[in-house]
């Protein structure tokens, strides 16, 4: 008897909510920086949202502002809804834009049960500074001056290559991750910056709600007003895990390598910053070819923006990466 085949799961869910995340960002970003120009129906949804209620610090807001606010945020979802409707894309994201039409309204209402907790939680933000000072108490914290060019320059690369030119919110990797998914009709960027990355790591559950991702955006903008981008690279490295039991950059370069992370050579910096991707997935003693294709895929990328010149990256590939129990992975 033949098995019948499984529906495969749809990927609008995903794409739709990527879509408003996009547009929840862009109102964010219009209330805590300078932000390119975009749309007329979504700049006049991002002044009504400022405008009320009448707002001098984000900080400050609770109860019944949080309340006001939320709301303006699901109103401000709808429109964005109906912009996407009305704009000329494929069919294939055209039909996509409609689906975010039709589920603007209940997407507006999880924006609004999520907005008052992003708001009040940014209200605590000395928790931030609590947890980052109790975070570089521990003996095992490297100082960023600790961690090779190198090693610093594979994780931009691959991870967040303008770190130091935008700001908590990359608006353009945003926009540009959302239609390419749009166009694609599944996930295929992601547009979180390595602030984001790391305030969810350090701060957030990994759930993936709107709650969530409103306190991320606030947050992020909030940590990148109290630390420097130096301090917040720093940070990630020492907090990110990095597969095989491995949190922080320390312990990674010990369980892989064997060695302190000031020691690390280019491929093996390659290695640690292919990790934060898919952790378990590319776990390199489990799984040491799929592993070795995103290490070549660091290099590559590296190379593209000028971190290294063509003879490091000949001369990683063809070093590979040796393991601390012996083994190599093979890049060539």
């Amino acid at each position: 008897m033949r098995r019948k085949k499984k529906p495969k799961k749809s990927r609008i869910p995903q794409i739709l909510g990527l879509t408003v995340l996009f547009v929840l960002l862009i109102i964010g970003w219009s209330m805590l920086g300078a932000q390119p120009d975009v749309p007329k129906p979504l700049t006049q949804a991002a002044d009504n949202f400022k405008k009320n209620p009448k707002i001098e610090n984000i900080i400050d807001l609770t109860g019944e502002q949080a309340k006001a606010v939320s709301e303006k945020a699901g109103e401000a979802a709808k429109t964005a809804g109906k912009v996407l409707g009305d704009a000329k894309l494929p069919d294939n994201a055209g039909k996509l834009a409609d689906s975010a039409v039709k589920g603007a309204d209940k997407l507006g209402k999880q924006v609004k049960q999520g907005g008052d907790t992003a708001l009040v939680k940014v209200s605590t933000v000395w928790h931030v500074e609590e947890t980052v000072t109790s975070l570089r108490s521990d003996p095992d914290w490297v100082t960023l001056q600790k961690i090779p060019d190198h090693t610093r320059k594979a994780l931009l690369a691959i991870e967040d290559h303008d770190f130091y030119k935008h700001g908590a919110l990359d608006i353009t990797g945003i926009a540009r991750a959302a239609f390419a998914n749009l166009k694609a009709g599944e996930v295929q960027q992601g547009g979180s910056t390595l602030t984001q990355q790391m305030v969810k790591n350090v701060f957030l559950s990994s759930e993936q709600t709107f709650t969530r991702k409103a306190e991320e955006a606030i947050l992020a903008t909030r940590v990148e007003q109290k630390y420097s981008k130096d301090e917040i690279l720093e940070i990630y490295f020492n907090t990110t895990y990095f597969g095989a039991g491995a949190y922080g950059i320390r312990d990674a370069a010990k369980k892989y390598f064997g060695k302190e992370p000031a020691k690390l050579t280019l491929p093996e910096s390659a290695m640690l910053a292919a990790m934060p991707y898919a952790p378990s997935a590319l776990n390199p003693y489990e799984n040491p070819t799929g592993c070795a294709k995103r290490v070549r895929l660091v290099l590559k990328e590296m190379l593209k923006y000028g971190y290294i010149g063509n003879t490091e990256y000949d001369g990683a590939l063809s070093k590979g990466v040796v393991l601390k129990n012996g083994r190599t992975l093979l890049l060539e």
